[in-house]
């Protein structure tokens, strides 16, 4: 059954001007996310795109960001380069509590803009 739905759109260049901020990144971003945006040379798309997805979830999740921060939700890709979600602390709480136990994402972008859907599944 669908618990939620979460969708966001960010512009690029907001995310590309905060990137080399330290606290922007370390505020946003899991250290593993930071070594995944590492390799790809901190690419602002790569970027935005994630940080539009940690937004999307959030609103998936019903609350967007009360009680948790961007870093309990972690995107990741498993071994196909699929985006996937890993949920951590209140974040994963709040989704235990909804009684959801998957989140199919999706993210696209262009120059301009990240886009991130999200579907949240469960009983």
């Amino acid at each position: 059954m669908i618990k939620g739905t979460g969708i966001d759109m960010a512009e690029v260049d907001r995310i590309k001007k905060n990137i080399e901020n330290e606290r922007f990144l370390k505020k946003i971003y899991s250290k593993d996310e930071l070594e995944y945006l590492k390799t790809r040379k901190f690419n602002p798309q790569t970027a935005t795109g994630m940080f539009a997805a940690k937004e999307a979830v959030s609103k998936c999740l019903g609350t967007g960001f009360t009680n948790f921060g961007p870093c309990d939700i972690e995107i990741v890709k498993d071994d196909s380069g699929k985006p996937m979600v890993k949920l951590m602390n209140n974040a994963l709480k709040r989704a235990e509590e909804s009684n959801i136990d998957t989140i199919h994402l999706s993210i696209s972008h262009t120059k301009v803009y990240a886009i991130a859907y999200c579907v949240a599944e469960g009983n």
